[in-house]
């Protein structure tokens, strides 16, 4: 594993667009928090915390088989990591047309969000990548919605979703700082710091312990569980 982003890079790019998600034919729920949502998000990284961080300032990035939804609704399978256009301040993936030569310049092609619905990988698949041996397992797909500057994945689901720029789920290869966005159930995607938190946490005592020691993630989580006893 090779450390391929600067999370205050990624950061940036995933906070610098100012403008809502594109309602983009998701089912009527998804597209009312899209399109309720406040994401009139800062570009700037000043006073940024580095939530819930572990690993120090970096975090790894890995190649995947996306199934690509494009604008248009048609699909393609990409094989890819998911790449940084330092100009451009956008995550995109790398598309490349093996049916033209080498030389061709349009055989490396950019996809950006904006071109996009949604992708999506087989996170049943051990590698990532579909193979002989893969085909008994059942899929399971995890989707990433698009943002103007990059795909947000929901990587925690409850009372408080939070959403990652990155498609790894949460377990051992999962950085919490790659979390850029929380949501209190249908309401506003927003984004993610502490006087968000707070303010979605509300007079969870459990949970307003755990922020206080900045433990983030699992503040959610604690808060996740808290909601689930009350509903039993």
């Amino acid at each position: 594993m090779k450390p391929v982003f600067k999370l205050s890079l990624i950061f940036l790019i995933c906070l610098s667009a100012c403008g809502a998600f594109a309602q983009r034919g998701y089912t009527p729920d998804v597209a009312r928090a899209i399109g309720n949502s406040d994401m009139q998000w800062q570009s700037q990284m000043s006073g940024l915390r580095m939530l819930g961080m572990r690993g120090g300032d970096i975090t790894y990035n890995f190649k995947y088989t996306f199934t690509v939804t494009m604008a248009d609704g048609t699909t393609k399978e990409v094989n890819s990591k998911i790449y940084v256009d330092t100009s451009l301040h956008k995550n995109y993936l790398l598309f490349v047309d093996k049916s033209l030569p080498k030389t061709d310049s349009n055989r490396n092609q950019k996809i950006f969000p904006e071109q996009t619905k949604e992708i999506s990988r087989n996170v049943a698949l051990i590698s990532g990548n579909i193979k002989k041996a893969d085909f008994a397992t059942p899929p399971r797909y995890y989707r990433g919605i698009a943002k103007d500057s990059c795909w947000m994945f929901k990587v925690i689901s409850g009372s408080i979703n939070a959403y990652s720029f990155l498609s790894e789920e949460d377990g051992q290869m999962f950085n919490p700082s790659t979390i850029v966005a929380i949501q209190l159930n249908d309401g506003a995607i927003v984004k993610f710091n502490e006087e968000n938190l707070k303010q979605m946490v509300g007079d969870d005592i459990d949970a307003l312990e755990i922020i206080q020691r900045k433990n983030y993630m699992r503040a959610i989580k604690k808060f996740n569980r808290n909601r689930e006893k009350e509903k039993k």
